[in-house]
Protein backbone atom coordinates (compact mmCIF):
# COMPACT_ATOMS: atom_id res chain seq x y z
CA UNK A 1 0.00 0.00 0.00
CA UNK A 2 1.11 3.19 -0.82
CA UNK A 3 0.96 6.73 1.35
CA UNK A 4 0.78 10.33 0.10
CA UNK A 5 3.63 12.56 0.68
CA UNK A 6 1.19 14.27 3.53
CA UNK A 7 0.25 10.99 5.31
CA UNK A 8 3.22 10.15 5.72
CA UNK A 9 4.50 13.50 7.33
CA UNK A 10 1.26 13.61 9.16
CA UNK A 11 2.65 10.25 10.92
CA UNK A 12 5.96 11.16 11.35
CA UNK A 13 5.15 14.57 13.16
CA UNK A 14 5.45 13.30 16.12
CA UNK A 15 9.38 12.38 15.71
CA UNK A 16 9.85 14.97 13.23
CA UNK A 17 11.89 17.49 16.09
CA UNK A 18 13.86 13.69 16.83
CA UNK A 19 14.67 13.18 13.61
CA UNK A 20 15.89 16.40 12.56
CA UNK A 21 18.20 16.79 15.41
CA UNK A 22 20.23 13.62 13.99
CA UNK A 23 20.79 16.00 10.68
CA UNK A 24 21.79 18.92 13.00
CA UNK A 25 25.56 19.56 10.67
CA UNK A 26 24.15 19.64 7.84
CA UNK A 27 20.48 21.91 8.25
CA UNK A 28 22.67 24.34 10.40
CA UNK A 29 25.00 24.74 8.26
CA UNK A 30 22.46 25.12 5.15
CA UNK A 31 20.56 27.49 7.86
CA UNK A 32 24.02 29.86 8.14
CA UNK A 33 24.07 30.07 4.65
CA UNK A 34 20.66 31.81 4.27
CA UNK A 35 21.60 33.86 7.39
CA UNK A 36 24.86 34.74 5.39
CA UNK A 37 22.76 35.84 2.10
CA UNK A 38 19.79 37.06 2.83
CA UNK A 39 18.94 40.41 1.70
CA UNK A 40 19.52 42.86 4.14
CA UNK A 41 17.10 44.43 6.04
CA UNK A 42 14.66 41.74 4.81
CA UNK A 43 11.21 42.24 7.08
CA UNK A 44 9.73 38.69 5.99
CA UNK A 45 9.87 35.31 4.99
CA UNK A 46 8.00 32.41 3.61
CA UNK A 47 8.82 28.72 4.43
CA UNK A 48 7.16 26.10 1.79
CA UNK A 49 7.28 22.82 3.50
CA UNK A 50 7.94 23.94 6.60
CA UNK A 51 7.98 21.00 8.54
CA UNK A 52 6.95 21.49 12.10
CA UNK A 53 7.63 25.02 11.33
CA UNK A 54 11.00 25.23 14.30
CA UNK A 55 13.42 25.92 11.53
CA UNK A 56 11.63 28.66 9.71
CA UNK A 57 11.11 30.64 12.61
CA UNK A 58 14.22 29.96 13.93
CA UNK A 59 15.46 31.77 10.84
CA UNK A 60 12.99 34.44 10.55
CA UNK A 61 14.42 35.54 14.76
CA UNK A 62 18.15 35.58 14.09
CA UNK A 63 17.36 37.58 10.93
CA UNK A 64 15.60 39.91 12.55
CA UNK A 65 12.21 38.55 10.59
CA UNK A 66 8.88 40.31 11.64
CA UNK A 67 6.01 38.86 9.12
CA UNK A 68 6.71 35.32 8.82
CA UNK A 69 4.34 32.65 7.28
CA UNK A 70 4.97 28.96 7.71
CA UNK A 71 3.28 26.49 4.93
CA UNK A 72 2.84 22.88 4.64
CA UNK A 73 0.43 20.20 3.36
CA UNK A 74 0.80 18.09 6.25
CA UNK A 75 -2.43 18.67 8.58
CA UNK A 76 -0.20 17.19 11.75
CA UNK A 77 2.48 19.55 10.66
CA UNK A 78 0.27 22.60 9.84
CA UNK A 79 -0.98 21.51 13.61
CA UNK A 80 2.42 22.74 14.91
CA UNK A 81 3.01 25.43 12.86
CA UNK A 82 0.37 26.93 14.31
CA UNK A 83 1.60 26.35 17.79
CA UNK A 84 4.73 28.47 16.84
CA UNK A 85 2.16 31.51 16.45
CA UNK A 86 3.74 33.09 13.01
CA UNK A 87 2.00 35.18 11.54
CA UNK A 88 0.01 33.07 9.25
CA UNK A 89 -0.10 29.17 8.41
CA UNK A 90 -1.38 27.86 5.32
CA UNK A 91 -2.04 24.64 4.37
CA UNK A 92 -0.91 24.35 0.41
CA UNK A 93 0.98 21.72 -1.87
CA UNK A 94 4.53 24.00 -3.09
CA UNK A 95 2.94 23.61 -6.72
CA UNK A 96 -0.41 25.41 -5.49
CA UNK A 97 0.45 28.52 -2.99
CA UNK A 98 -1.95 30.15 -2.65
CA UNK A 99 -3.05 33.81 -4.31
CA UNK A 100 -2.28 36.85 -2.06
CA UNK A 101 -1.03 40.35 -2.13
CA UNK A 102 1.76 39.70 0.25
CA UNK A 103 5.28 39.16 -1.17
CA UNK A 104 8.25 38.36 0.13
CA UNK A 105 11.93 38.93 0.34
CA UNK A 106 12.58 35.88 1.95
CA UNK A 107 11.59 32.41 0.75
CA UNK A 108 12.58 29.23 2.00
CA UNK A 109 12.17 25.48 0.54
CA UNK A 110 14.26 23.23 2.31
CA UNK A 111 15.45 19.51 2.81
CA UNK A 112 14.50 18.37 -0.52
CA UNK A 113 11.06 19.72 -0.86
CA UNK A 114 10.59 19.63 -4.29
CA UNK A 115 12.19 16.19 -4.36
CA UNK A 116 8.95 14.88 -2.93
CA UNK A 117 6.82 16.51 -5.91
CA UNK A 118 4.99 14.70 -8.22
CA UNK A 119 7.19 15.59 -11.62
CA UNK A 120 9.06 17.67 -13.55
CA UNK A 121 5.76 20.27 -14.12
CA UNK A 122 4.63 19.87 -10.63
CA UNK A 123 8.46 21.69 -9.71
CA UNK A 124 8.88 24.02 -12.13
CA UNK A 125 4.94 25.26 -11.11
CA UNK A 126 6.36 25.27 -7.32
CA UNK A 127 9.33 27.51 -8.83
CA UNK A 128 7.00 29.75 -10.65
CA UNK A 129 4.47 30.21 -7.30
CA UNK A 130 7.51 30.87 -5.37
CA UNK A 131 8.56 33.83 -7.73
CA UNK A 132 5.18 35.14 -8.02
CA UNK A 133 5.44 35.80 -4.31
CA UNK A 134 8.75 37.42 -4.32
CA UNK A 135 9.55 40.66 -3.58
CA UNK A 136 11.18 43.17 -5.63
CA UNK A 137 14.80 41.88 -4.73
CA UNK A 138 13.62 39.11 -3.10
CA UNK A 139 15.28 35.91 -3.53
CA UNK A 140 14.77 31.99 -2.79
CA UNK A 141 16.83 29.32 -1.05
CA UNK A 142 16.14 25.59 -1.33
CA UNK A 143 18.17 22.37 -1.43
CA UNK A 144 17.41 19.15 -3.28
CA UNK A 145 19.25 15.82 -3.48
CA UNK A 146 22.35 15.42 -5.33
CA UNK A 147 22.32 12.14 -7.70
CA UNK A 148 25.70 13.24 -8.95
CA UNK A 149 27.10 12.86 -5.03
CA UNK A 150 29.94 11.22 -5.23
CA UNK A 151 30.95 11.97 -1.43
CA UNK A 152 27.57 9.96 -1.02
CA UNK A 153 27.82 7.51 -3.67
CA UNK A 154 31.31 6.99 -4.23
CA UNK A 155 33.48 8.43 -7.29
CA UNK A 156 33.40 5.49 -9.61
CA UNK A 157 28.92 5.30 -9.58
CA UNK A 158 29.02 9.10 -9.82
CA UNK A 159 31.54 9.23 -13.25
CA UNK A 160 28.87 5.91 -14.44
CA UNK A 161 25.88 8.12 -13.86
CA UNK A 162 27.26 11.43 -14.82
CA UNK A 163 28.28 9.64 -18.60
CA UNK A 164 24.62 8.18 -18.83
CA UNK A 165 22.67 11.01 -18.06
CA UNK A 166 24.55 12.85 -20.57
CA UNK A 167 24.30 10.55 -23.24
CA UNK A 168 20.95 9.21 -22.32
CA UNK A 169 19.61 11.64 -20.00
CA UNK A 170 16.37 10.74 -18.41
CA UNK A 171 15.03 12.39 -15.04
CA UNK A 172 13.29 9.18 -14.31
CA UNK A 173 16.48 7.45 -12.93
CA UNK A 174 16.31 10.03 -10.19
CA UNK A 175 13.28 8.49 -9.29
CA UNK A 176 13.84 6.83 -6.01
CA UNK A 177 11.54 4.67 -3.49
CA UNK A 178 12.50 3.26 -0.34
CA UNK A 179 10.49 2.19 3.20
CA UNK A 180 10.55 5.06 5.96
CA UNK A 181 10.66 3.61 9.27
CA UNK A 182 8.95 5.54 11.66
CA UNK A 183 8.62 3.94 14.79
CA UNK A 184 6.61 0.93 14.71
CA UNK A 185 5.32 1.54 11.20
CA UNK A 186 7.00 0.95 8.10
CA UNK A 187 5.99 3.49 4.95
CA UNK A 188 6.86 2.76 1.41
CA UNK A 189 7.87 6.29 0.45
CA UNK A 190 9.31 7.87 -2.61
CA UNK A 191 11.58 10.75 -3.37
CA UNK A 192 13.38 12.04 -6.11
CA UNK A 193 17.40 12.80 -6.74
CA UNK A 194 18.30 15.39 -9.25
CA UNK A 195 21.41 16.27 -11.53
CA UNK A 196 22.64 19.63 -11.36
CA UNK A 197 21.70 19.97 -15.19
CA UNK A 198 18.35 19.09 -14.17
CA UNK A 199 17.25 21.44 -11.45
CA UNK A 200 18.88 24.18 -13.07
CA UNK A 201 16.72 23.45 -16.00
CA UNK A 202 14.11 23.75 -14.07
CA UNK A 203 14.94 27.15 -12.05
CA UNK A 204 15.39 28.74 -15.84
CA UNK A 205 11.85 26.89 -17.14
CA UNK A 206 10.59 28.55 -14.25
CA UNK A 207 11.88 31.97 -14.84
CA UNK A 208 14.29 32.30 -12.42
CA UNK A 209 18.01 33.06 -12.35
CA UNK A 210 20.51 30.96 -10.41
CA UNK A 211 22.44 33.75 -7.81
CA UNK A 212 24.36 31.36 -6.23
CA UNK A 213 24.83 27.51 -5.62
CA UNK A 214 27.02 25.69 -3.22
CA UNK A 215 27.41 21.56 -2.33
CA UNK A 216 26.92 20.80 1.30
CA UNK A 217 28.46 17.79 2.83
CA UNK A 218 25.22 15.78 3.96
CA UNK A 219 26.98 14.25 7.04
CA UNK A 220 29.44 16.59 7.79
CA UNK A 221 27.56 20.54 6.19
CA UNK A 222 31.02 21.14 5.00
CA UNK A 223 30.88 23.44 2.06
CA UNK A 224 32.03 22.87 -1.65
CA UNK A 225 32.59 24.84 -4.45
CA UNK A 226 32.00 21.43 -6.46
CA UNK A 227 28.92 19.83 -7.88
CA UNK A 228 30.20 16.36 -6.54
CA UNK A 229 30.81 17.45 -3.24
CA UNK A 230 26.86 17.30 -1.53
CA UNK A 231 23.29 17.91 -1.81
CA UNK A 232 22.84 21.08 -4.05
CA UNK A 233 21.80 24.26 -2.05
CA UNK A 234 20.62 27.31 -4.38
CA UNK A 235 20.30 30.98 -4.00
CA UNK A 236 17.98 32.15 -6.90
CA UNK A 237 15.94 34.87 -7.75
CA UNK A 238 14.17 36.97 -10.88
Amino acid sequence: MSHSTSDIYDALAPYYREYAEKKTAYLSAVDSFILDNAPEGAGSLLDVGAGDGIRGMSIARQQGISRTVLCDLSSEMVARCQELKPTEVWQAAAEALPETNMRFEVITCLWNVLGHLAGREERIKALQRMGDLLAENGVIFFDVNNRHNASAYGTLKVLGRVILDTILPDERRGDARFDWKIKEKVFPAKGHLFTPAEIEGIIHAAGLQVKNRISVDYTTGEFSQSPFNGQLLYLVGK
